[in-house]
């Protein structure tokens, strides 16, 4: 071959070799800025985000050059390398001479150090910033702060040391940073509204509070005389009736240090009202100043002052007030884990890979393939090609008859799987009391030929790409666009036979609920439960702490009759190992024995176990059951889809008083939180790691507006590693540690002790303590509750 020749002919193959392999000529190149667009960024509130929740990112626009249209994108998900996972993104246009604000809210997970916000056109970068700001961990309590002073609640950042295990950040916000739907201010733990015109907000951000707080926000609504303008729409979520306003001439109830008085030196102007639900923590006469409820997940701090009203706001004792204020307000909802989105979602996540419609290719009729193809290309071909003297014929006929094979092969299997796009989605959906659900689901998308597709998520809510590791680039190949009422996720360069997953949380606000009529009485947990729910229900069970009944199917509107045997005792409140085997009896009956990988239901009953901080959470009575009924409606854009799902539905069930006024509250109803130790710990979710020292736990006693005539109180203390910690009991009249001997019995104390055990507020305090050399691990504290509701 003469030089020329074949120098032609080795361009022309390196040219065809970097098409296909996406070289030069498929790069993302960066335009010229001929546009002269600018772009400011801050990320969070004022530069502040969390690593968990979602963040808003907001994005001032310049433009000194020609009018501008494309899409503005934030690329997260810093891979290294500058390689990044996910663009989220909103188309924009910007005029000449213009300047324009854009916000694009991001999951916190996702927001990297060197995660950029770009200007595209045409997959052009146009321009580009830095996302820049200070990244918080998850364990950090942001305080989010709307208020006329900028400097209210400044005072929650410095409590006294050791008051929280965790940092504690305010962060005073501007109205236009509350965003328009519940989800997306998940950034924040606790709401401080305070002297704050609420009607400056629009209906969509006074929503999304409501929303935020139900499930499983911290708000504070306060004011003192401005109290009727900051609560204003949310004034129902308060535990007080505000009537009107009034003075005092002190404040002895808010004195926990007698060397720090409030000296007022002129009448302090607090709201009046009354309780109308939830507790009273602290009064003045007849008028609540702290008052606190729960509202579904969420919680309602009320406080009837004004938080930058002097000479409260720089009171010396005012640190010491809130550091109790707080966890008897929220309890241990101020120690949340507050995991990332989609480390919830792992279980739905992996049953979604296992499309029903989705099956393996028959192996018999492969082999018939290979062995009608080895009969052919070896005996048959070489008897007939002897016999004709054309065996050199061989070299080009076994080649051509592979290749053919190959295709055969290829379309059959390709047929056996469908020439349409499969949608799988599994779900998680767990119901409240008032009729309403949280709803996470993992819908998973099979594509049979590659290309790009976009899959769109419907109704509020997050909606997050599931990001396969392999896949990344400077310019993400996953484009999602977070809307009010909807998400698009675009998926580009799909191959063929291949899988994309988006993960959704969202509110269910019409799901619907279960009424039951239960009550302990004869050794037996006793009465009916009625399905109001829209969904129709298998393989149903109802929980009661070790005890599960088989239900079979529940149809809207039906009934089913509930007995469950019931002998409480410390022995009965569940281990892990335990919590695991009574999760794995919610996996319908027929699948018991199936192996793990082979069952969407095995997998997805995982769920349950890591819902919540503290795996003791499973011990309150439950119903839970599946539908086929997908709970969350998804499209892919231009395709006909098969679509199959599958849900796990649960829900709490109310247990009332029997007759006589008996009740029993099981382990999981009370909350449990660390109040305090004299050594540093490590926080391992379900309990904690510590040195030589000791640690204290309070378990709160109560049920809101209902009050307990103690018989017997059960404890269950517990330890991974089996340290024999020493345990001693606080006595409330003494304001003395006890030996736990001398109140527990067995771990069970007698209701005649209560009045010296548990405070006035129905706490019980417990110290462990250890002296060994090394870290040893002491598990949460559950308890629960004999006795009669003698007020209601």
């Amino acid at each position: 071959m003469k030089p020329v020749m074949f120098k032609m002919w080795l361009m022309a193959v390196c040219a065809l070799l970097l098409l296909f392999t996406g070289g030069p000529l498929g790069e993302v190149g960066s335009a010229r800025a001929e546009a002269g667009v600018q772009l400011g960024v801050t990320a969070g509130i004022g530069g502040e985000y969390k690593d968990s929740g979602m963040v808003p990112v907001q994005v001032t626009m310049t433009n000194s050059g020609a009018d501008v249209e494309g899409d503005l994108i934030v690329a997260t998900g810093d891979m290294g390398n500058n390689t990044f996972s996910v663009a989220y993104y909103q188309p924009v246009s910007i005029a000449k001479g213009a300047a324009k604000q854009i916000t694009i809210t991001v999951p916190g997970s996702e927001v990297r150090s060197d995660s950029y916000v770009a200007l595209m056109k045409a997959d052009q970068i146009v321009a580009k910033a830095p996302v820049g700001g200070r990244r918080y961990s998850r364990d950090t309590l942001m305080v989010g702060v709307l208020a006329e002073d900028r400097d209210t609640a400044n005072f929650l950042g410095v409590l006294p040391k050791g008051a929280f295990r965790n940092e504690v950040r305010v962060l005073p916000m501007k109205p236009e940073q509350v965003p328009t739907a519940g989800v997306q201010l998940r950034m924040i733990d606790l709401l401080v509204l305070n002297n704050f015109a609420l009607d400056t907000l629009n209906a969509q951000q006074i929503q999304a509070i409501r929303e935020w707080t139900v499930s499983g926000g911290m708000l504070i609504l306060a004011g003192g005389a401005q109290y009727g303008k900051t609560a204003g729409e949310l004034a129902d979520l308060s535990p007080v009736e505000v009537g009107g306003v009034t003075t005092v001439k002190s404040l002895p109830s808010l004195i926990l240090d007698k060397s720090k008085p409030v000296e007022l030196t002129a009448p302090f102007t607090i709201s009046s009202g009354t309780l109308k639900a939830g507790k009273a923590l602290y009064t003045e006469g007849k008028q609540p100043l702290f008052a606190s409820r729960t509202v579904e997940e969420g919680k309602v701090l009320y406080v009837a002052y004004d938080l930058a009203a002097e000479p409260l706001a720089s009171w010396s004792g005012n640190g010491k007030l809130w550091a109790d204020v707080l966890p008897r307000a929220f309890g241990s909802s101020l120690d949340d884990s507050r995991e990332q989105f989609l480390d919830s979602v792992w279980a739905l996540s992996d049953a979604a890979e296992r499309m029903p419609s989705l099956k393996i290719p028959n192996v018999g009729w492969f082999a018939l393939f290979f062995g009608i193809y080895a009969l052919i290309a070896g005996p048959v071909l070489f008897y007939i090609l002897r016999h004709k003297r054309k065996q050199s014929y061989m070299w080009a006929i076994v080649p051509v008859l592979s290749v053919v094979t190959g295709i055969g092969i290829f379309s059959f299997g390709a047929m056996q799987r469908g020439s349409g796009v499969m949608v799988h989605q599994t779900g998680y959906l767990e119901l409240t009391k008032e009729g309403g659900a949280k709803a996470k689901a993992v819908t998973a998308m099979f594509v049979p030929t590659g290309g790009d597709y976009q899959l769109t998520i419907y109704g509020e809510g997050l909606s997050q790409p599931i990001v396969d590791g392999s896949r990344w680039g400077e310019v993400p190949l996953i484009w999602a666009s977070l809307q009010p009422d909807h998400t698009d996720v675009k998926f580009r360069d799909v191959e063929f036979w291949s899988m994309r997953k988006v993960a959704t949380e969202r509110p269910v606000p019409d799901a619907g609920k279960f009424v039951s009529d239960l009550s302990y009485a004869d050794g037996a947990l006793t009465g009916t439960v009625t399905n109001q729910t829209k969904y129709t229900l298998r393989d149903v069970k109802v929980v009661s702490d070790t005890q599960v009944q088989e239900v079979g199917e529940m149809a809207p509107g039906s009934t089913v009759q509930v007995k469950l045997s019931f002998q409480p005792s410390a022995q009965t409140q569940m281990r892990r190992g335990q919590i695991q085997r009574l999760t794995s009896q919610l996996v319908p009956q027929h699948l018991q024995g199936v192996r793990n990988e082979d069952a969407r239901e095995q997998t997805m009953v995982e769920t349950l176990r890591f819902r919540g901080s503290a795996s003791y959470q499973m011990q309150q009575v439950m119903i839970a059951g599946w539908t086929n009924e997908p709970i969350v409606d998804a499209t892919v854009k231009g395709e006909s889809v098969h679509m199959d799902s599958l849900s796990l539905v649960t829900s709490e069930l109310e247990v009332k008083p029997s007759k006589d006024g008996h009740v029993y509250y099981p382990a999981g109803t009370f909350d449990v939180t660390m109040s305090g130790s004299s050594v540093p710990v490590d926080d391992n979710g379900d309990g904690y790691f510590l040195a030589a020292g000791d640690i204290t736990f309070d378990a709160r006693i109560e049920r809101e507006g209902k009050k307990l005539q103690i018989s017997r109180l059960y404890l269950y203390t517990w330890s991974d590693d089996n340290t024999p910690f020493d345990k001693q009991v606080y006595n409330w009249k003494t304001k003395a540690f006890d030996p736990y001997d001398q109140v527990f019995a067995n771990n069970i104390m007698d209701g005649t002790k209560a009045a010296a055990y548990l405070s006035e507020d129905g706490v019980l305090r417990v110290k462990f303590s250890h002296a060994f050399p090394d870290e040893r691990h002491i598990g949460i504290p559950s308890a629960s509750v004999e006795g009669k509701v003698t007020h209601l």
